[in-house]
């Protein structure tokens, strides 16, 4: 259900070294984005199905998570094929993680997940 996941501190990440270079201790922030399977009808039930702890937001710098499809919220008024050049996919999830419990973040993203057709 999820084709990709780009995380700064993942060996896979494409900018790996520069981003160990600019982050202090190893320590990439907690922002991360993945692509979901089934494009935007995907993004849009994985954002309206996803549960507490995560909130649904444009948001992305609050101490709660947060999870947002650009395709339907910041970048819904663009036309797709600009999108795709900066690389929002109609299957890109960003994912702004908060203080809420590890756990309980997991738990919900899994239940979000799994609900996906």
């Amino acid at each position: 259900k999820v084709d990709t996941v780009r995380y700064p501190g993942l060996a896979s990440f494409p900018q790996r070294e520069l981003a160990d270079r600019q982050h202090r201790n190893g320590l990439h922030g907690t922002m991360l984005w993945c692509e979901v399977t089934g494009g935007v009808e995907a993004g849009r039930q994985l954002m309206n199905t996803v549960q507490r702890p995560w909130s649904l937001c444009e948001n992305l710098g609050a101490v709660e998570s947060i999870i947002t499809c650009p395709a339907v919220m910041t970048h819904a008024n663009v036309e797709k094929a600009e999108r795709e050049a900066v690389g929002i996919t109609d299957g890109f999830i960003r994912l702004s993680v908060g203080i809420e419990d590890p756990d309980d973040l997991i738990e919900a993203l899994r239940k979000g997940l799994d609900a996906l057709a």
